[in-house]
């Protein structure tokens, strides 16, 4: 029975969830510092750290040069408006993050996905790109 459980487990990608199952390394090191709070020098992708910095009470999210990114991270941080996003997507996981909105309105079936089971509405299993849903699977946890 525990081997059953077992090979269960292994298919359906549990067995496989760590952040170190995520092939980039920037999207992997983001992965280990939500995990256990560390640092986010190791992230290569200056917006990636910068955000990273601003989730973990060390940095400012007005230090992200993309603008989309900067407008999601204040939005997230502050919980204000996520209007000003360009990105389609974007602005729609923000909203749905935030309660003013749902993961349906999301075009991208990975990001809809993603925010549906960041949600707790669904399940990582179903979706196709392999880091996406190694860090579901690892946020989930």
């Amino acid at each position: 029975m525990k081997l059953i459980l077992a090979m269960l487990l292994m298919f359906s990608g549990y067995a496989f969830a760590g952040c170190g199952n995520i092939d980039d390394h920037d999207q992997r090191a983001y992965c280990y510092t939500r995990e256990s709070g560390g640092s986010c020098g190791n992230i290569d992708d200056h917006d990636l750290r910068e955000r990273c910095n601003a989730e973990n009470g060390n940095g400012s999210c007005g230090n992200i040069a993309d603008h989309d990114q900067r407008t999601y991270c204040n939005a997230r941080k502050s919980g204000g408006s996520c209007g000003n996003i360009d990105n389609h997507d974007l602005r729609e996981r923000c909203n749905a993050e935030n309660g003013n909105g749902s993961c349906g309105n999301i075009s991208d079936h990975d990001q809809r996905t993603y925010c549906e089971a960041m949600k707790g509405n669904g399940s990582c299993g179903n979706i196709s790109d392999h880091d996406l849903r190694t860090r579901c699977d690892a946020n989930k946890r």
